[in-house]
């Protein structure tokens, strides 16, 4: 499942692409998929700063576009409901012009 939403997000996102918006077709997957967002704010990823609290989330509400910062994470943290087990997979993107690439 980790690699498929990897997979819908390099498929999906350009760099007119909004954090929220990502974030509204990953967790439309995530649920159709019988899984759980386990994430405590419910953030799917955000940007790489230098501080902790300049990052910009991949969340709802967020109309930044991904292009606006020069690399995020992408690191859903998923879990069918009731589980004990979750599971996270965590990469980190850019564009490079209009090409979505993994660092």
């Amino acid at each position: 499942m980790e690699e498929l939403l990897h997979f819908e997000l390099k498929k999906y996102v350009s760099p007119g692409t909004t954090f929220e918006e990502l974030y509204e077709h990953i967790n439309g997957i995530i649920k159709q998929n019988g899984f759980v967002n386990l994430d405590f704010i419910g953030n799917l990823g955000h940007s790489i700063e230098r501080r902790k609290d300049a990052r910009i989330y991949i969340e709802k509400g967020n109309k930044s576009r991904l292009s606006s910062v020069k690399y995020f994470t992408f690191e859903p943290h998923i879990a069918f409901p009731n589980s004990k087990y979750g599971f996270k997979k965590e990469d980190i993107y850019y564009f490079n012009g209009s090409k979505l690439q993994e660092l």
